[in-house]
C-alpha cells in the first residue's frame, strides 16, 4: 500500500476524489435557495406526517380509476 497523498507530498486532483457526481456536473442549489434549519425540517416532517396518516390508497386508487375499466385485484 502507498504512502497517504499528505506524507507524500503530491496533490490530489479533484476528479480523484469521490463525491457520487461521476460523469456529472456537482449539483448546487441557485443562490436564492437557502437549506431548512433542523427545526424547520421537522416542523415539515411533522406536517407531512399528519397530512399522510388519514391516507388511504385504496380509496385514491378507485376513485382514479376510470369506470368500467377492468381491475386484476377484484
Amino acid at each position: 500500500m502507498s504512502a497517504p497523498l499528505e506524507e507524500t507530498g503530491e496533490q490530489q486532483l479533484p476528479e480523484d476524489v469521490p463525491d457520487g457526481t461521476f460523469g456529472r456536473a456537482q449539483l448546487r442549489l441557485p443562490e436564492h435557495f437557502t437549506p431548512c434549519t433542523p427545526e424547520e425540517q421537522a416542523r415539515h416532517l411533522a406536517a407531512l406526517s399528519e397530512a399522510l396518516s388519514g391516507l388511504a390508497i385504496g380509496d385514491i386508487i378507485r376513485r382514479h380509476t376510470r369506470p368500467g375499466a377492468a381491475h386484476a385485484h377484484q
